[in-house]
Order: structure tokens, then C-alpha cells, then sequence
């Protein structure tokens, strides 16, 4: 990126469509969005476009919603030109689509190119890399914002809604701003070079569309899912050829057999005996990678991803040492998330902005009434609206199924229990409309009995 960028913040709407009406003209442009959880439900808040000419456009908006629609920033985003270079977009591509109705055309994802160019060398299963690092090896001169990583701490630990706030501080549009011009051109040239010499842009062109369309259609995430299942299957086989049952998980070096012991799904009663010690192994060193990183930085733990699910799941594995360790660090981390929740955000905050991981957390709080005075008022705020959302689900799913609808007798004691004075009004109110439907839908007695 240039040393010194021009940046724009638009907020009117006659402004966005005289710098939309220019950046048509782009053969090229570069794209980034910002947001709270930026995803299908994470709202997605500052809009970034840059061009080869170092102009940066911060389109706000938390503050003009219109600027999409009668600002007409909606129709070069899904227009075939310019071409939108992007790093992982299925995030930005989602907020996009389930909140605005866009459906982002001709993108370039810095991120799937990199991937297919690294197959090229013989990587079997390529890792996916931060911005930082794909410019450092496509260009010399593209540096991304050595302070991003000092502003995803004030995000995951002290404020959570960072990007719904106005005004965007210094440091916020030095961030927004740094990403979009490190892409272009240098970086998007060179990748789509390779790309063209190696013959692999209609290949390309397939796993990017099913990038963009990844949280969006079931179709193009069950394609990528079964590639890549696929490759992960042929390692292990090429493992079990190749090594003899006395190898342990740390013997193996080649990142491609590392990778598909961790990523492979656990399931004792097809995997080989070999394959399935393996596996094993693999969960106890990442349990025991975890727990080195929490004993070193205890409170100031900053999460990676979006859940840590697999720690419930390894509950349930057969391994009493890794049954007892996956608990034991899962309490640890709801520790943490709680904590840093209350930091984070405020009795007024949405539950679409949480992520994953603490929504975990949140349900494992179990307040006793609607006022449970023992638990903090931002969990206490955050769980009734959880609660809430699962309820509307059930009541979505009945509207869609009819007399398909089945719902378990446990969730249905579930729903007993919303109808009770221990819940919010309206989730006693939603509940009990909830089962006068279920027993119009299939008569009395159906659950209950």
C-alpha cells in the first residue's frame, strides 16, 4: 500500500453516487467490509473500496444505509466490471447478501488464489493465510497494517461493537483504509499470472464462485465440503501405505498428513485401528496445545475461531483422559468469554453480534428467572434474547414443515417451561401460541401424553 492513501468517508448519498459513477470506470478495484461478527447475521457496518491509484473510499454504513440502494453502491458490487479483488470473502460476500439482497459478481479472492497456486507446488491441503502474508508473497512493496493485530484485541476483549461506532477514530480508518489498496495491482497481477500460465483460471473461476456463495447457498458449501473430504481421504491413505503401525502423530512432518489426522472426522468404526490411534493423538496434542496457550496467557487468551465447539464434542469420545481434559479447558474458556463479555458489550446489545463460541458459553449460565439477580445483567440481556432466537426457530420450522414438524419430548418440556412466569413475557407469550399450534397442527396430547 502507498504510504499515504487518500481517504474519503462517505455518508451522503449524492456523494456515494458521484464516486460510485467513477469507480464504474475501474477495470479493478479493491473490496473490504467491516462489521460486528461481519457475517449472515453479524451486521455489517463500513464498506471499503480502493483503487491502483491509492484513492480509499470508507462508505459508512452504520450511519446511511440508502448509500447501497439510492446511492447505487449496490450496483457495482454486482456488477461484472470492475473486477473486485477481495482476501476471503465468504464473510463479507454473506452480510452482503442476507442483509442487503446483494449478490457480489466478478470477485477476485486473493485468498482462493493462493490456495489453488499452492496445490500447483504439491500441496495437497493448503492453509489459509492471513492478508499479511499472501502480499508478502506476491509483492514487495503491498504492506498491510502492522497495528491490525493490536486493534483485534480492543475487539475481542474490550469492545465488541468497536465498529458501530461513531465517529470512526483515527485508528479505525488507518485499518479500514490499509487493507484495500494492499491488494491491487502488484498482488491481484501476480496471482492472476500464475494463475493463467498454470492454465487454472476456469478452475478458479469454480472455486471462487463457490466462495462467494458459501453462506449463502447449501449447494456450493457441500461442493467444497466434499472436495475437500475428499483430499483428506486420500491422504490417509497414502498415511497408512506409507508409515507402519508403530508411528505415532508427533513422528509425522509433512503438513499435508498433519493436517488430514486433524482435520479427518472421528469415527471409531470406520477408521482403521492405525488411522484411529493417530487421531487420538492428534486430539491430545491439541488439547495440550491449548492448554500450554491458556497457562501462559490466562485472562489475556485471545479466541482464533469462531467456536470451540470441538471441545463438547470430545466430551463424548470414548478416552476418559480427553473426556476429562476437553472439560476441564472448556470451563476455563467459558470463564474467560464471560468475563470478557461483560467488558465487551452492554445490557442493549443484540445477540446477532456474538459469535459462536459465546454463545456457547451464555447457555451454560441457566439463570433461575427472568430477573436472576446472581448473574450479570449483560449475560442475563444476551441469554433471554439466545433463548428467544432458538424459540423463533421452532416456531419458523413448524410454519415450514406442518406435519413434518417433529420436535424431540425434551425440547418439548423445553417449550413447557417458556410457557412458566421463570421467563421473559414474550417468550411465554411465543411458547405458549407455539403449542396451541402443535396441537392444531396435530391434536391434543400428541406431546404431552
Amino acid at each position: 500500500m502507498a504510504s499515504n492513501p487518500k481517504v474519503e468517508i462517505i455518508t451522503e448519498t449524492d456523494r456515494c453516487l458521484r464516486i460510485v459513477e467513477h469507480l464504474s470506470e475501474c477495470d479493478v478495484i479493491a473490496l473490504d467490509a467491516e462489521g460486528i461478527n461481519l457475517g449472515k447475521e453479524g451486521p455489517l457496518t463500513l464498506l471499503q473500496i480502493g483503487t491502483v491509484d491509492d484513492n480509499v473510499y470508507l462508505f459508512d454504513i452504520a450511519t446511511n444505509k440508502d448509500l447501497f440502494r439510492k446511492g447505487k453502491l449496490e450496483d457495482i458490487l454486482q456488477s461484472d466490471k470492475p473486477v473486485k479483488v477481495i482476501h476471503a470473502c465468504a464473510g463479507d460476500s454473506a452480510a452482503l447478501y442476507h442483509q442487503f439482497g446483494i449478490q457480489l459478481k466478478n470477485v477476485f479472492d486473493t485468498q482462493v488464489a493462493n490456495i489453488i497456486i499452492e496445490e500447483t507446488k504439491g500441496r495437497r491441503i493448503p492453509t489459509a493465510m492471513k492478508l499479511s502474508d499472501v502480499c508478502q508473497m506476491y509483492s514487495d512493496k503491498a504492506k498491510p497494517l502492522d497495528q491490525k493485530d493490536l486493534l483485534k484485541v480492543k475487539l475481542k476483549k474490550e469492545d465488541g461493537e468497536l465498529w458501530a461506532r461513531r465517529p470512526l477514530t483515527a485508528e479505525m480508518i488507518e485499518y479500514a483504509s490499509n487493507d484495500v489498496t494492499a491488494l491491487i495491482p502488484t498482488v491481484y497481477l501476480n496471482q492472476k499470472r500464475i494463475l493463467n500460465e498454470k492454465a487454472l483460471l476456469a478452475e478458479y473461476e469454480k472455486r471462487v464462485q463457490d466462495e462467494v456463495n458459501y453462506h449463502i447457498d447449501d449447494a456450493a458449501s457441500q461442493r467444497k465440503r466434499i472436495r475437500v473430504d475428499g483430499i483428506v481421504q486420500s491422504v490417509l491413505k497414502d498415511i497408512e501405505d506409507k508409515y507402519g503401525n508403530d508411528t505415532r502423530f508427533q513422528d509425522l512432518t509433512d503438513d499435508d498428513e498433519i493436517k488430514a489426522i486433524q482435520n479427518c472426522r472421528y469415527d471409531q468404526e470406520i477408521m482403521s485401528p492405525f488411522i484411529n490411534q493417530l487421531k487420538i493423538e492428534s486430539i491430545k496434542a491439541r488439547l495440550q496445545e491449548l492448554s500450554d496457550q491458556l497457562s501462559t496467557e490466562g485472562n489475556n487468551f485471545l479466541p482464533k475461531g469462531q467456536s470451540y465447539g470441538y471441545l463438547r464434542a470430545y466430551q463424548y469420545l470414548p478416552d476418559k483422559d480427553i473426556h476429562e481434559e476437553a472439560k476441564r479447558l472448556q470451563n476455563a474458556l467459558e470463564t474467560i468469554f464471560l468475563a470478557d463479555m461483560v467488558n465487551k458489550y452492554s445490557p442493549s446489545t443484540n445477540i446477532n453480534v456474538i459469535t459462536q463460541y459465546e454463545k456457547d458459553a451464555l447457555r451454560n449460565i441457566r439463570p433461575r428467572n427472568k430477573n436472576d439477580n446472581r448473574i450479570d445483567p449483560v449475560h442475563l440481556s444476551l441469554y433471554w434474547q439466545m433463548h428467544e432466537k432458538d424459540l423463533d426457530f421452532e416456531i419458523e420450522r413448524l410454519q415450514i414443515s406442518g406435519r413434518r414438524y417433529n420436535i424431540p419430548q425434551g425440547k418439548y418440556k423445553w417449550l413447557k417451561y417458556n410457557c412458566s412466569d421463570n421467563v421473559p413475557d414474550e417468550i411465554k407469550r411465543k411458547a405458549k401460541r407455539h403449542i396451541v399450534n402443535l396441537d392444531k397442527t396435530f391434536g391434543k396430547g400428541k406431546y404431552s401424553a
